[in-house]
């Protein structure tokens, strides 16, 4: 399937196969920055079509998304988006995120454009990352509307309380960065950086803002001023981070972050998937439905707890795996939804706990009865001569099931000294793979095959 954003950028020379075409980006005039932007607006919207099965499809949050709006440093956006990535190739049909190629449409003086193009280019090597999921469709972009008032979305999906409701939890939550943060200004090379911090879940890692010029609110305090201007990091008091409105910052991220998954949920009939307790906490303030918190909590644990060892798989392997064992994800699907349903019948929420106990005593039992399967049948292959036809087959079949031996019969052969071979080899190592197909009966059979890409 292809993407037509992908399509775009491609025709105008922007996304090459070795990713961004930095001279193309560089070159860019403001109306052509703009005229590629709306373009791609555009062909993102003519594909909106709300999903048949939600359960299965979801909306990914701001920032697992790769959008630069929590943090801007590129290295942070490729690892959440590579989280997602995951999660979309071992669970999900397909996975929207906000397009971050849009809000270059608005931009209108050519001061902003070298700044703009710099952006651009990052966000290009964002979406190179994921451009193989992008072009089987398993991520997809979407185009939300933008600046509506969040108190008035909330009130538009949930009601009329909701409005006033959102406007109380909002307040609550400025409260609550403001009393948690910690905020010190450094200054180097003329530079003010300002460097946020504070437990979790307000902050996963710190968060650098950087002024070229002093703040008014610092530059009025000139025994703070003089204590910057020595080079050395300067805490800031409670007072003068509310008057630098950071906590106020934070809280409209967290507040945009999940109207935006509650709207782009409900346009396209997806289910919110999200790395940020935060986001689910304030979702849950405003709904009076337990379910929108079951679900999100059951994809940010599946994400953390249920299957560590994806990350060290290769994204393109968990590619080849889904499609060439697409039954065998099917049935593991349904197997992990059954299990969570299972843990979560006698609660309203599905824990971090939940999570790592049905890890261990459902998901980790299978993958272990599955390695005793092939164990044995490595001690019993061993058993066998290698000289007899028997002991050939045997070889290769144990190449089969670990997947060490190459595919090619021919390879396979030469490797173990065979020199003429017939049908019968071909006819009992067909045989064999009939015992193959007895693995994958197992309901865990497509995540086993996952982790052993991992070793």
């Amino acid at each position: 399937m292809a993407c037509k954003a992908l399509t775009v950028l491609r025709e105008r020379n922007l996304l090459g196969k070795e990713g961004p075409n930095a001279s193309a980006v560089s070159s860019l005039s403001l109306s052509n920055l703009v005229e590629v932007a709306q373009e791609i607006e555009d062909v993102i919207r003519s594909e909106h079509r709300p999903v048949k099965n939600p359960i299965f499809s979801h909306s990914a949050s701001l920032g697992l998304g790769g959008s630069r709006l929590e943090c801007a440093n590129l290295d942070c956006r490729i690892s959440r988006i590579n989280e997602l990535a995951r999660f979309a190739l071992m669970y999900s049909d397909k996975v929207f995120i906000s397009s971050f190629l849009s809000d270059y449409k608005h931009i209108e003086h050519n001061e902003e454009l070298e700044l703009a193009k710099e952006q651009f280019y990052e966000d290009l090597f964002v979406l190179y990352k994921i451009r193989h999921l992008l072009e089987r469709g398993y991520i997809r972009f979407f185009a939300p509307e933008t600046d509506i008032c969040f108190s008035c979305q909330a009130k538009e999906f949930l009601g009329d309380k909701a409005g006033k409701k959102f406007d109380k939890e909002y307040r609550i939550l400025q409260k609550s960065y403001l009393n948690k943060m910690s905020v010190s200004c450094e200054m180097e090379e003329d530079i003010y950086g300002f460097s946020c911090d504070g437990p979790y879940p307000y902050f996963d890692h710190e968060r650098i803002r950087v002024h070229r010029e002093v703040p008014h609110e610092i530059s009025t305090r000139p025994r703070i001023m003089s204590r910057i201007r020595k080079g050395d990091p300067v805490p800031l008091s409670k007072r003068l981070i509310r008057e630098l409105s950071f906590h106020t910052d934070l809280s409209h991220q967290i507040a945009q972050n999940a109207i935006h998954g509650l709207a782009t949920s409900r346009c396209l009939n997806t289910t919110f998937v999200t790395e940020h307790d935060l986001h689910i906490s304030f979702l849950n303030s405003l709904h009076p439905s337990p379910e929108i918190r079951r679900r999100n909590y059951m994809a940010l644990n599946y994400l953390s707890s249920m299957v560590p060892f994806v990350e060290d798989v290769a994204i393109a392997d968990i590619i080849k795996l889904r499609q060439r064992e697409e039954e065998a994800f099917l049935a593991y699907r349904k197997a992990l939804n059954v299990a969570i349903d299972n843990f979560s019948r006698f609660d309203k929420s599905f824990t971090v706990r939940d999570a790592e106990s049905l890890y261990a005593d459902v998901i980790s039992p299978s993958l272990a009865s599955l390695d005793q399967k092939v164990n044995q049948a490595k001690r019993d292959l061993v058993k066998k001569p290698f000289r007899s036809l028997t002991g050939i087959v045997g070889v290769i079949s144990f190449g089969i099931l670990t997947g060490l031996v190459p595919a090619d019969i021919s390879a396979i052969a030469t490797a173990i000294g065979l020199v003429k071979f017939g049908a019968d080899l071909v006819q009992q190592t067909m045989a064999l793979g009939d015992k193959e197909n007895a693995i994958k009966g197992d309901q865990f059979y497509f995540l086993w095959k996952v982790k052993k890409k991992a070793k």
